[in-house]
């Protein structure tokens, strides 16, 4: 995570690869997504971000800002756009912040809302009693916030933005409805960039960390120093430890609520690597022979089918049947044995499969299985 700042409220964002739109997003009708297997490849998600807050800049205007693109299964953060990393402290609060404490807009609060934008200033009683502005936004300067996040037709949540102004100008009600009318491409764009140009992971077997509750890295087998590199991008200084950070504060937030009677489970996220191959981090309390916690162990490694296949099929659309047909294809099962397996006709089937064809954007059974090939094995 990482504040943007810009010096004036008009400026673009000053981060090595933005564009700057004019008008929208895209420069597709609004509201208008673009056809599966059409038009150039998707951009990787940090430029998708980074697209976004050059957006926000000329359409609304901040002195600081940031976008953030979430694993939508746990909210937890797992790409970001800044031009300068936040302190570390500063990351870890803002993730307590969010998985934690008691407050008010939190990102998963206008996930669930009607209304997915909301603003306050630094005079209103809200401010007054929360903690993100008390310990975040007020000790730097800023008077007044936007935030808002990208949720799809089907409730997934896929990324946030948040903007700061100082005390010259709030934000007004027609910013609220210029962010809000580009959220849904937001959504459409994060969620295909997440799932797109996927590539095999490395052959090594998953490893493990020890991390403190904070995140911070204690100890990690040398496959384990390996994972992570692939964690790493260069034009996103910080990646690893941001996501070990959102990834510890949940473990440590769940252990927190949890009871005798109704153990933690593990908290598991999945992250796209710096060459596109999925990795999944799988996160919990370690304890002591006295019960006590002594920090967090988490095995990072190749992600699963049946952990990447929820995650494609909230950004493709994909129904449950069609799910259970996808997995079908992927155990190499004929159209008559996946039939027979769901219990429908062949015709049903191949209505299915004509369906996952045209959300994924391949044209025959053959290419839907080398898709899936590269983002499963």
């Amino acid at each position: 995570m990482g504040w943007l700042r810009c010096g004036r409220w008009l400026r673009a964002p000053a981060c090595p690869g933005l564009t700057v739109s004019r008008v929208q997003l895209s420069d597709r009708p609004r509201g208008q997504a673009r056809e599966a297997g059409t038009g150039p490849p998707e951009p990787p998600v940090e430029a998708v971000l980074g697209q976004a807050l050059a957006w926000l800049a000329r359409s609304v205007g901040f002195d600081a800002a940031r976008a953030l693109a979430y694993d939508p299964g746990v909210l937890i953060p797992v790409s970001f756009a800044a031009s300068e990393p936040l302190e570390w402290e500063h990351t870890v609060a803002a993730c307590r912040n969010e998985q934690a404490e008691a407050d008010v807009h939190k990102f998963g609060d206008l996930a669930r809302s009607r209304f997915h934008v909301a603003v306050m200033t630094a005079e209103s009683a809200e401010a007054r009693q929360s903690p993100r502005w008390q310990n975040l936004i007020l000790p730097d300067g800023f008077r007044h916030e936007l935030r808002a996040v990208a949720v799809d037709d089907h409730g997934h949540c896929w990324g946030s933005i948040t903007a700061f102004r100082d005390g010259r100008r709030p934000f007004t009600d027609k910013n609220l409805r210029v962010v809000d009318g580009e959220l849904g491409q937001l959504a459409a764009r994060l969620s295909r960039a997440m799932v797109a140009g996927a590539a095999p992971p490395p052959p090594d077997q998953a490893a493990s960390l020890w991390l403190s509750g904070t995140g911070e890295l204690l100890f990690a087998t040398p496959t384990g120093r390996g994972w992570l590199d692939c964690l790493r991008i260069p034009a996103m200084p910080g990646r690893a430890e941001t996501v070990l950070a959102g990834l510890a504060v949940r473990v440590a937030t769940s252990a927190a609520r949890s009871g005798q009677a109704d153990p933690p489970r593990p908290v598991s996220l999945r992250v796209r690597g710096g060459q596109g191959q999925w990795i999944a981090l799988h996160g919990e309390t370690i304890t002591g022979p006295d019960g006590q916690a002594q920090g967090i162990s988490v095995v990072i490694g190749p992600a699963r089918p049946g952990t990447v296949l929820p995650i494609l099929a909230a950004a493709y659309g994909l129904t449950g049947r069609e799910q259970e047909v996808i997995r079908g294809v992927f155990a190499g099962y004929s159209t008559k044995e996946i039939s027979a397996r769901l219990r429908i006709s062949t015709y049903t089937v191949q209505d299915h499969l004509k369906s996952i064809f045209g959300k994924v954007g391949v044209t025959s059974r053959g290419e839907l299985a080398h898709h899936l090939a590269l983002q499963f094995t």
